[in-house]
């Protein structure tokens, strides 16, 4: 089963995640991410230090929530990782698409940091 609890910090809303992300916990994270395109905010932050499990269906909804935030101007980071989930990405290769950060603050801060010239 998966957890989310949803908090506001300014223009960025993190999602902490605690439980496994399986089938049911897909429709969960589904759920939780919607609410954030539906209310308007677009700058999110997916904590995943309490994840045990992660999908490659997840990872699916996640890459294209990703591309949904980006188009309105936003973006989703990652944050948080567990070894099996950075190994998980590389599998995948999705790590360049995701801005990975070691921390929900770190994450949080990047979204204020000016653009590489």
């Amino acid at each position: 089963m998966l957890n989310v609890e949803r908090l506001e910090n300014g223009a960025v809303t993190v999602l902490r995640l605690r439980g496994v992300i399986d089938e049911e916990g897909v429709a969960v994270l589904r759920l939780a991410l919607s609410g954030c395109v539906r209310d308007g905010r677009h700058k999110v932050v997916l904590n995943l230090a309490g994840v045990g499990f992660v999908s490659y269906l997840s990872m699916a909804v996640i890459l294209e929530r990703l591309g949904q935030f980006r188009a309105a101007k936003g973006d989703l980071k990652l944050a948080c990782l567990s070894l099996y989930m950075r190994m998980l990405l590389r599998q995948m290769a999705l790590t360049h698409q995701f801005d990975c950060h070691e921390t929900e603050v770190q994450a949080v801060t990047g979204f204020s940091a000016p653009a590489a010239a």
